[in-house]
């Protein structure tokens, strides 16, 4: 039995809605009634890896990052192909320069969309600390 499970439909031109449990999103490659593939791709990214670093921070290093907002962009080709992808992440933490590196450490390790992404676009990561 599998561990996770979706449906997604479409059932004309390129709009689909996708379910993952009680959740339903919408999904457009053209943009017009949802974000596109890449954009939630990008999004789940930044999520988990802001989640990632938050969960090491807190169980490995006993800090409390606060308030953590990460923007993220990304380059896509010619042909909608992803390229590049960049976070900046703001944390709310006064943290040294040698703590964000373990955050970041952390947070690679930890996330399953990094870990699961070809190495080629693993984020590129800047923070700023004691952002808030």
């Amino acid at each position: 039995m599998a561990d996770i499970n979706t449906t997604t439909v479409n059932e004309e031109k390129y709009h689909a809605l996708s379910r993952a449990g009680d959740f339903e999103l919408s999904i457009d490659a053209t943009e017009q009634e949802g974000p596109s593939p890449n954009q939630v791709l990008v999004a789940d990214y930044a999520s988990c890896f802001t989640f990632a670093c938050r969960a090491g921070a807190s169980n490995e290093l006993d800090i409390d990052l606060g308030k953590v907002e990460t923007e993220a962009e990304a380059d896509i080709n010619d042909d909608d192909d992803l390229t590049a992808i960049r976070f900046h992440m703001q944390i709310e933490a006064d943290l040294s320069d040698d703590e964000v590196e373990d955050v970041l450490d952390l947070g690679k390790d930890i996330c399953h969309v990094h870990d699961s992404l070809k190495e080629s676009l693993h984020a590129d990561i800047d923070v700023t600390a004691d952002a808030f």
